[in-house]
């Protein structure tokens, strides 16, 4: 059972979108059930009734930078959403604002550790798969595209990219500029 209210979700969601705008539903949705005391049928039905109340609005990104293969989902607030959290974020609490705070902080901060971290899998000739993985090292852009003839093999390194992006691009580097 959920520790908060569907009302009390709808309004922490809309302040965590307003203060962390293009989040994805899958990292809204972990740190909501990781710190906001919700489960997961709570913003579940919390996140459909904001979509569907024009609250917030979601678009699709067909890039491997989250955690989940596939399109994920972007979230934004619209007017008609900042107008209610506007309306209701006085109703809250310093001590839940101050935790609300600290949530966004952490999806701002790990919205931009995994910003410059991309893959993507396009169709390639023959029935390959085109891979282009990117991220940026030091400052400074770096993109390696290969082409494999697995499907699975292709989505498994996209999956693994955002983790191991920033010491695999030192370590490729390292192995081309050695004599």
């Amino acid at each position: 059972m959920s520790d908060i209210s569907i009302a009390e979700s709808k309004i922490q969601i809309l302040y965590l979108v307003n203060k962390a705008s293009g989040v994805s539903y899958h990292l809204l949705m972990e740190k909501c059930m990781e710190s906001l005391y919700t489960d997961f049928f709570t913003f579940s039905k919390s996140y459909e009734e904001l979509i569907s109340g024009n609250l917030m609005d979601k678009s699709k990104t067909g890039d491997y930078a989250g955690d989940t293969v596939g399109s994920t989902e972007r979230l934004t607030i619209t007017e008609g959403g900042k107008a209610v959290l506007n309306d209701l974020v006085s109703s809250l609490s310093a001590p839940l604002i101050a935790h609300l705070e600290e949530a966004a902080a952490e999806i701002l901060d790990e919205m931009s550790r995994s910003s410059g971290t991309k893959a993507s899998i396009e169709p390639a000739a023959n029935g390959d798969f085109k891979v282009v993985l990117e991220t940026v090292h030091n400052g400074k852009p770096f993109e390696v595209t290969f082409t494999t003839s697995d499907e699975k093999t292709a989505v498994d390194i996209c999956k693994k990219w955002k983790n191991i992006a920033s010491t695999s691009a030192e370590e490729f580097l390292k192995i081309l500029t050695q004599s």
